[in-house]
């Protein structure tokens, strides 16, 4: 199952508006999405489920965990490369801008201890998010201006391909 044709790409959040008012409009925020899987840069990575107006994120991989519950949001695309995401408990509210329409290409990988992997790229950036469900993961973006403090894992040296958005 893919994502519809308005979320690939690279996001950048605005903000964030919490029900308690708290707001948060500095903290630098990515969110990488693939047509099935995206990595977001508060570390967490996974699938992508959108039915409707309703999008969840369906993280494999987290550090630090999770809470328990369902991570989802009604999105409201206000043009082509900005949408607005309201908690489906109402406790807050998000805006995302899109700094890269695509496309993007993506891969999961996964190595036979469980350790699970995702590459994304699009013009001019890789994202790259790797580690165990349960346990430790890294996230590290590359960019054509910039390095990256970790290097990606590759297909090879126990990591194989399991699925691809090409």
């Amino acid at each position: 199952m893919t994502v519809p044709r308005e979320y690939p790409g690279l996001w950048r959040r605005e903000g964030i508006w919490r029900s308690d008012g708290s707001s948060d409009t500095t903290t630098l925020v990515l969110w990488f999405q693939s047509a099935r899987w995206h990595i977001d840069s508060r570390g967490f990575a996974g699938t992508t489920v959108v039915e409707g107006a309703r999008c969840e994120w369906h993280p494999e991989i987290a550090f630090p965990a999770l809470g328990p519950g369902v991570d989802a949001g009604t999105m409201r695309f206000d043009g082509a490369d900005k949408v607005e995401e309201i908690g489906i408990d109402g406790s807050y509210r998000e805006l995302w801008l899109r700094i890269d329409a695509g496309p993007v290409r993506a891969q999961r990988l996964q190595r036979d201890d469980g350790a699970l992997a995702w590459l994304m790229s699009g013009a001019g950036w890789m994202a790259w998010a790797y580690g165990h469900p349960g346990g430790i993961a890294q996230f590290s973006v590359a960019t054509r201006d910039g390095d990256a403090a970790t290097l990606p894992p590759q297909a090879g040296n126990g990591w194989r391909v399991t699925a691809s958005d090409d």
